[in-house]
């Protein structure tokens, strides 16, 4: 492949954003989950603290993971994020189940 076949390549993968609108894009998602957790983790310690139950917050916490272990799974194929995943589910099943069937 030479110079100009590259160079056209990269064109058509990035004809809808540059590199920098790429990057803080990304940043920006990492800073959202950060903070997601951070007030997550407050709300589970007020919950604890509470007699509260704190299904409903784990739930949102396993859903995120599930959710970016099935996105790293579909582009890398790799069998950490497989095992990773199968963990992930089933924190999530089961906070679901405790979540459903509380009285």
């Amino acid at each position: 492949m030479d110079k100009n076949e590259i160079l056209e390549k990269s064109r058509r993968e990035n004809q809808n954003e540059d590199e920098m609108e790429r990057t803080i894009k990304i940043e920006g998602e990492s800073f959202s989950l950060a903070l997601t957790l951070l007030v997550g983790l407050v709300l589970v310690a007020y919950n604890l603290l509470h007699d509260l139950p704190t299904e409903s917050v784990m739930i949102m916490f396993w859903t995120s993971c599930v959710g970016s272990r099935l996105y790293k799974l579909s582009r890398r194929k790799n069998t950490s994020d497989l095992v990773t995943l199968l963990i992930s589910l089933a924190f999530l099943v089961s906070n679901m189940v405790k979540y459903f069937t509380q009285t």
